[in-house]
């Protein structure tokens, strides 16, 4: 692999983040970076407080960097961005203490793949609230995208089927063959 890529899925709650990053990462034997927010949600048994959203942004962080450097021959794929812990910190506390760390941090990843609010809304007990808030973080990611990436790599994630073979095929385009999935039937 002539170099590492670090790709993030952006985008709400029950967006299919979680199910393309998993994907992606299949295909081109990456390693996916967990969210630190389910982490501490499943630890703590409750969602964080204001004061802890800057420690799960930093954690989340950490996590992308000790997986890029464990694995330099891999592509890292980053479920979520670490921009997402700033979007529910504006939404949930209306603190936007976290953007402009999210906005340094949002530089670094070779793409953002924005995964729209167009697939039916999947409750997941204990961790969604509602479609409701799934277009409100959509609505501050639209606000946000331009400026978090300036000149970066926005790829939008759309359509209720489909969306890992247009994820692929953006890639693809915007990376050639630094984004190589494996042909179907071919073994390692």
């Amino acid at each position: 692999m002539p170099r590492q890529l670090r790709i993030a899925c952006i985008g709400g709650e029950s967006t299919g983040k979680s199910t393309l990053a998993q994907a992606l990462a299949a295909a081109v034997h990456g390693i996916v970076v967990t969210e630190a927010l389910r982490a501490f949600v499943e630890e703590h048994g409750r969602t964080p407080l204001r004061e802890e959203q800057r420690s799960i942004l930093l954690a989340q962080r950490l996590r992308e960097e000790h997986a890029a450097n464990q694995h330099p021959h891999a592509h890292v794929i980053c479920d979520p961005a670490t921009l997402m812990t700033a979007v529910y910190s504006q939404m949930y506390f209306d603190d936007d203490s976290l953007h402009d760390d999210a906005a340094v941090f949002a530089r670094d990843y070779d793409a953002l793949l924005w995964c729209r609010p167009d697939i039916p809304w999947v409750a997941e007990p204990g961790l969604h609230d509602g479609p409701q808030f799934r277009d409100q973080a959509d609505a501050l990611l639209a606000a946000w995208v331009n400026e978090l990436a300036p000149g970066g790599c926005v790829l939008e994630i759309t359509g209720a089927h489909g969306r890992i073979p247009l994820a692929h095929q953006l890639l693809k385009a915007e990376f050639g063959s630094v984004w190589q999935p494996e042909a179907a039937g071919q073994s390692t």
